[in-house]
């Protein structure tokens, strides 16, 4: 009996339901040295909202570095949360994370919540299957490889504020 999830499912003809892959780390711009729970709270409706997240058989995959666990988790509790170390550790984290086999069968749509052209990659070969890609990327950057591999592109206002602390003032 194969245990896998999603092992035997087939979801994509059911209510639609989106797999959503959220990379914190470029969300928050490098403003990740220091944070609390409200910081990324803050901004998790908007991120949500913008990459409609916010269904109930939707699927959250969010990534972050070591720093940002607890708070990631605080505000995403029912997404499935993978750490990585050193640079693009949550991009490689998040990408290891991911199956296509369960994506196909489970969800009817991917949004990819990062800029980063990590994710590229992973946007060409979903569409390929012929499933939509939606990007939602903060305003400070969307690679262009990533932006091209999208069906939907979504802009979202990063915190701009010089201590991510202030936004729970």
């Amino acid at each position: 009996m194969d245990q896998r999830l999603g092992a035997g499912d087939d979801r994509r003809n059911d209510a639609p339901r989106s797999f959503v892959v959220i990379d914190l780390e470029n969300l928050l711009h490098g403003k990740h040295r220091t944070l609390d729970p409200a910081a990324i709270g803050a901004q998790a409706a908007q991120i949500l909202a913008a990459a409609h997240g916010r269904r109930p058989g939707d699927h959250l995959l969010v990534g972050c570095n070591p720093h940002l666990a607890f708070s990631a988790k605080d505000t995403f509790p029912s997404a499935r949360l993978v750490v990585g170390r050193g640079a693009d550790g949550a991009d490689r984290a998040l990408l290891d994370a991911i199956d296509d086999a369960v994506i196909d069968r489970q969800f009817s749509g991917l949004s990819i919540v990062s800029g980063d052209h990590a994710f590229a990659e992973l946007a060409i070969r979903t569409r390929a299957r012929g499933l939509p890609v939606r990007v939602v990327a903060p305003r400070h950057g969307l690679s262009a490889a990533l932006r091209l591999a999208a069906d939907v592109t979504a802009m979202i206002s990063p915190p701009v504020v010089d201590d991510v602390r202030d936004l729970a003032a």
